[in-house]
């Protein structure tokens, strides 16, 4: 009986239950629920995000495609981001809703267990959409996994109030939004892990969850949540037509003298990454002066919409996540100039952090890749070195160097290059990350919006 006190002790699974597994088959079936439930989680979220990035797609063709060749004058870009910034602040003075930074999102659920929205879905909804349809260089990622996982945060909390306590729903998001949103299913497993709740070897999440799982248990949950979110992206895909997605970048083809420009690459990834943290600081010292009162929360948006908006007069792809851009230059970066296409993914490292601290809040990791993507095609034209061993390092040691988590770097890039790039790419990643910033430029960990304390009830009274 002892024996039998101290392993429920150590391996808690359903306390709901108020007893332990009757054999193989009672934990089968409870292990089969919950997989099944992942993984039909996961394909919602996945066809969510779909169909949310083609809302996107759909809007920024309207206004960019079709309204930039009715226009038909060299300063449209100008014209619509300034347009863009002022609407973007009005929208945030009058609505009190603004998107939150992915790092924020993560810490928040990380450190409590839930993700709650500013605003409503609905107002967090017009929030995400502004930035990227004006044309904004930043990405999909941190809006969608607000708005996901926020949304099955609330699934899973209106489940335990109806009884069904041992229903985790919410623990899967991030690993199935990662799925979707990249089109990676290693990256959501890996976003997954590096989110879940703290609490040891055991999982707990505070106050009104009631069910705990083994770390490996999680694991097996994150997975089949990515896999179910790729399915899901995948059946909008044959359903509607598709996203361009990540890039998917040929074999290495390098000759032994091109390996001597491995180290000139990783310079560049890192001086990319010196100026996007300096960006980063120097942007966010400019809207803390500013402020947040009604003058400062406008104005902001408006002064980074004329920014971005005279740069892409001379350099157009600096504007949008990237994803479209990236395929773009892989078809026609031999015919851009070697400086062209630094200066593109300089400007576009530059641009990013200018827009998230000055209002037009979105994401990092879509910009990153193109911006790493431009600088690498750059160096080939320069050097004439083999360009997809130009693009694999500079991209994965920047992008490496913005987020400093060399695991995610890699599982997020690992479907653009082919297995003969692994090598390289995770080279470049742990590099990249490892290289010191100075001590002005560093990334601050992200701090979670405080939690009101919920007062405890006795198992028994409830």
């Amino acid at each position: 009986m002892a024996k039998e006190a101290r392993t429920e002790q150590r391996r808690p699974y359903i306390r709901d239950a108020g007893r332990s597994f009757n054999g193989p088959a009672d934990m089968a079936t409870a292990g089969t629920g919950m997989v099944l439930l992942a993984l039909a989680t996961g394909f919602v979220i996945g066809f969510l995000v779909f169909l949310l990035m083609s809302l996107v797609n759909w809007l920024t063709a309207l206004l960019w495609g079709i309204g930039g060749a009715a226009a038909g004058v060299p300063w449209y870009s100008l014209a619509v981001c300034t347009l863009g910034g002022l609407v973007i602040g009005l929208w945030t003075w009058y609505s009190r809703s603004r998107v939150e930074g992915l790092e924020t999102v993560m810490g928040e659920f990380k450190a409590t267990g839930t993700y709650r929205l500013r605003g409503g879905v609905g107002k967090s909804a017009v929030s995400f959409l502004l930035p990227l349809v004006f044309g904004g260089s930043v990405g999909f990622e941190a809006g969608l996994t607000g708005i996901i996982t926020a949304a099955c945060c609330w699934i899973r909390d209106k489940l335990k109030a109806a009884g069904l306590r041992e229903m985790h729903i919410a623990d899967v998001t991030i690993a199935a939004s990662f799925s979707a949103i990249f089109g990676a299913p290693i990256a959501g497993i890996v976003a997954g892990a590096e989110s879940a709740p703290k609490g040891g070897d055991v999982l707990e999440e505070p106050s009104v969850n009631d069910y705990d799982m083994r770390r490996g248990v999680k694991v097996v949950l994150y997975t089949t949540a990515a896999i179910g979110a790729f399915a899901g992206i995948r059946a909008g895909t044959a359903l509607f037509g598709g996203n361009a997605g990540l890039p998917h970048f040929d074999s290495i083809q390098a000759v032994a003298a091109d390996l001597l420009w491995v180290v000139p690459c990783l310079a560049v990834a890192y001086v990319m990454a010196l100026v996007y943290h300096a960006s980063r600081v120097g942007t966010a010292h400019l809207a803390a002066r500013m402020g947040n009162g009604q003058m400062g929360t406008i104005l902001k948006p408006v002064i980074a919409g004329v920014a971005i908006g005279a740069i892409a007069m001379a350099f157009p792809l600096v504007l949008f996540p990237g994803e479209e851009q990236s395929h773009e230059l892989m078809a026609t970066w031999t015919t851009w100039t070697a400086v062209a296409l630094l200066a593109t993914g300089m400007l576009k490292a530059a641009a990013t952090p200018l827009c998230i601290n000055m209002g037009w809040m979105g994401g990092n990791f879509f910009p990153s890749i193109f911006a790493g993507v431009a600088c690498g095609y750059g160096l080939a034209a320069l050097t004439g070195a083999d360009p997809m061993l130009m693009v694999t390092v500079v991209a994965t040691g920047f992008l490496a160097g913005v987020t400093r988590k060399p695991l995610l770097t890699i599982a997020i890039l690992a479907l653009c290059f082919p297995l003969d790039g692994i090598l390289w790419s995770g080279l470049a990643a742990v590099i990249g990350a490892a290289l010191p910033l100075p001590r002005m430029l560093r990334v601050p960990d992200a701090q979670p919006r405080r939690r009101p304390r919920m007062r405890k009830v006795n198992d028994d009274a409830r």
